[in-house]
């Protein structure tokens, strides 16, 4: 984005995002002057919700947004079509959400395999990083041990 829209891209009219994304900046920047944070880079990009950056690879961002700039996120493998990242990250998203409101995710999805397809999209941006990742989880220890 930084390279396509410059350095303060979700400052005024530099990329051009909907109406719904740029709430989502006005919301972040809200929080950092709230948090006495400065309003840069670094922090908004902290700050914003993973919300707002699956909304960036949905398909109203497909002629600009995604082909202009963020799909050289997703080199890593030689290339993920948009639709297919939008999907998986938007499934992680929706995870996300159902753990963080404490859902018994437990008894409804396949954690298994959601913990896979983690692993696999960090891939998809970085192979060092999904290689951390997966080395430091202890997803498989924890889900093994009996629920007390």
């Amino acid at each position: 984005m930084t390279n396509v829209y410059g350095e303060d891209w979700f400052h005024g009219n530099n990329a051009p995002l909907e109406s719904d994304s740029r709430r989502m900046i006005l919301d972040a920047k809200e929080e950092l002057i709230k948090d006495r944070k400065p309003v840069i880079a670094g922090q908004m990009l902290a700050e914003l919700k993973f919300a707002f950056w699956v909304g960036l690879l949905g398909k109203h961002y497909d002629a600009t947004i995604w082909r202009k700039a963020i799909y050289k996120a997703f080199l890593a493998h030689g290339g993920k079509p948009r639709g297919v990242v939008h999907s998986r990250l938007n499934a992680i998203r929706r995870l996300r959400n159902r753990i963080a409101h404490h859902e018994p995710v437990f008894q409804k999805l396949a954690l298994m395999q959601s913990h896979d397809e983690i692993i696999d999209a960090i891939s998809w941006m970085c192979r060092d990083t999904s290689a951390w990742a997966k080395h430091h989880s202890r997803f498989h220890q924890v889900f093994a041990e009996p629920v007390s």
